[in-house]
């Protein structure tokens, strides 16, 4: 039998089962593949890895005091010194709620277990996994299309290697998508807008984790709006409806706004509570006094100072990588890299995206638009949405030190868009091509599984893995 017909047959077989029945057998093994492979020797290795060093630290000071503190200079918190830390405000480029997530892992699993330091963003990966998969259900109408797009995103090194570390852009991709899935629901489901309502916290505990969570605030709000309004107009059949247009405007602003804002103040408790933190006695101390107003002021000073900061960062950095080759993949960034006890036995961690996946997703980004050009689908539209808040105001940034791995939320959006190329080529008979690309992207993800794992490695094995000069 050929392969066509043995997937014909198996799809067969698949359709006469419930739906519920065939969720499960798709999507459990996805699951739990993606469970094995961020959960799994999840202690290794046992160091700060890259900027694990400041948001580890930073997280467990949280926990403790309630803000982010300095740590004396000789404190090794990888050897065991955890509590070197001061009373002594540290200033931090990011808000509070990535670092309180981090830091509940930590408390659960204690903070001299590596494993504690990464559960959480390990979690928030599997999640992102699931999250891919409810929404490429909704799109394409197929629980195997949505299990394909779940488990491409399940052996992708980019969000392996984000959800095994303790950085925060795991948890913003989780955030952003989850308010993206919450929009999706809004604009299938006629009603009051409780899913609408839902993505606005959503999306304020994602820009309470980065700020960059404002770009999918700005780009999924006017989503909303432009499909409402289209919507009008297409009901008003040409009458007036620019009154209409505004008040659904304006309902769709409050309902996401508002709830976003009261969920990002709320994140920075711990500082207001406390009386540590960085800039928290500023107030006091020029004159606007202890309470609401004095705090508020305290606030926003930090606030200003967080920007200035960010706007501001274009120091060097041997792995920065401008925006505009991030699709390219031209300078992923390495983690970790360090001889073992054996001898020509090394422990490499690297972000690299599977490149299979990586340059085909890139290249259906630019399919999509084309396709959108030509006959507009609201599955497309959608992804495109994502793209665009996840990574278009990047470009405008390019100056700034910024690295490959920020696209771990762009990522979902990517496969997304690989997906619909692939469904879009499997109608069009190509099913042998689909099939065999996606046997291709599993040997390559096995072949790059070590080194997004951090398991122990013969050096020329680690050297292999260097296909560019500039992945070094």
């Amino acid at each position: 039998m050929s392969v066509s017909g043995r997937l014909r047959e198996v799809r067969t077989r698949m359709s006469a089962l419930s739906p519920r029945l065939q969720t499960a057998l798709l999507y459990g093994p996805v699951l739990v593949l993606a469970s094995l492979i961020r959960l799994v020797n999840l202690q290794s290795p046992k160091a700060l890895v890259f900027d694990e060093v400041y948001y580890v630290r930073d997280a467990w000071t949280m926990w403790n005091l309630g803000y982010e503190a300095e740590w004396v200079a000789a404190a090794d918190f990888a050897g065991g010194d955890v509590n070197g830390f001061t009373r002594i405000g540290d200033f931090i480029a990011h808000p509070p709620l990535g670092k309180w997530i981090i830091g509940l892992g930590m408390a659960l699993f204690g903070p001299e277990n590596p494993s504690g330091w990464r559960i959480a963003t390990a979690l928030a990966g599997i999640i992102v996994v699931l999250l891919v998969m409810l929404i490429a259900r909704r799109m394409f109408h197929s629980i195997a299309t949505a299990a394909v797009a779940g488990f491409l995103v399940a052996i992708d090194g980019i969000a392996i290697t984000m959800s095994r570390t303790a950085l925060l852009d795991g948890l913003l991709a989780m955030f952003i998508l989850a308010a993206f899935l919450a929009i999706i629901r809004h604009l299938d489901t006629p009603g009051w807008g409780g899913w609408l309502l839902l993505g606005g916290v959503l999306i304020g505990a994602a820009t309470a984790v980065k700020w960059s969570g404002l770009y999918a605030m700005a780009a999924f709000g006017l989503w909303v709006v432009a499909v409402e309004t289209l919507r009008i107009v297409k009901a008003r059949r040409g009458k007036r409806f620019v009154w209409r247009s505004a008040l659904s405007a304006l309902r769709s602003f409050a309902l996401f706004v508002p709830v976003a804002l009261v969920v990002y103040v709320s994140s920075w408790a711990g500082w207001v509570l406390s009386s540590g933190g960085y800039s928290r006695s500023w107030a006091a101390d020029v004159g606007y006094g202890e309470g609401p107003y004095g705090i508020a002021r305290g606030l926003w000073k930090y606030h200003r100072d967080i920007y200035d900061y960010n706007i501001g960062l274009t120091d060097p950095h041997n792995y920065q990588a401008s925006p505009f080759g991030w699709l390219a993949m031209i300078r992923p960034t390495a983690f970790y890299y360090a001889p073992t006890e054996t001898d020509g036995v090394v422990q490499y961690v690297t972000s690299v995206a599977n490149p299979v996946i990586w340059w085909a997703g890139a290249l259906s980004i630019v399919a999509l638009i084309v396709m959108v050009i030509r006959k507009a689908t609201w599955h497309n539209v959608a992804i495109l949405v994502g793209v665009a808040a996840t990574y278009v105001p990047w470009l405008f940034f390019s100056q700034r030190t910024v690295f490959q791995f920020y696209t771990v939320t762009l990522e979902p959006f990517l496969v997304l868009a690989l997906v619909s190329v692939l469904v879009w080529l499997w109608k069009h008979r190509l099913r042998l091509f689909v099939v065999n690309y996606l046997i291709v992207a599993v040997v390559v993800s096995a072949f790059f599984l070590p080194v997004w794992m951090g398991l122990p490695i013969p050096e020329w094995f680690a050297v292999i893995h260097y296909w560019f000069p500039s992945w070094i």
